[in-house]
């Protein structure tokens, strides 16, 4: 599944590694790890990236959009440490 909209960017899970969601826009790739959460089957955990690491500036509207799309394909998203 995939999800397209005007602005130009696209979050799909990896075709090619379990556990990763790829946000896709004109300045590159950024890569979020998932996990099963806690609460069933449709329950997922969607992972920060490490406080050490640099975070672009796009970062925090990256991580946004990689949880609105989780949650348009019927996921409870948590986040891991909230």
């Amino acid at each position: 599944m995939e999800s397209r909209t005007p602005v130009d960017f696209k979050v799909r899970f990896s075709a090619d590694v379990a556990g990763i969601l790829e946000y896709d826009d004109a300045t590159g790739r950024i890569e979020f790890t998932l996990d099963a959460g806690s609460k069933g089957d449709r329950s997922i955990c969607l992972q920060h990236h490490p406080a050490g690491w640099p975070r672009k500036t796009r970062y925090e509207l990256a991580f946004l959009r990689a949880k609105q799309f989780l949650e348009s394909c019927g996921y409870e998203v948590e986040i891991y440490g909230e």
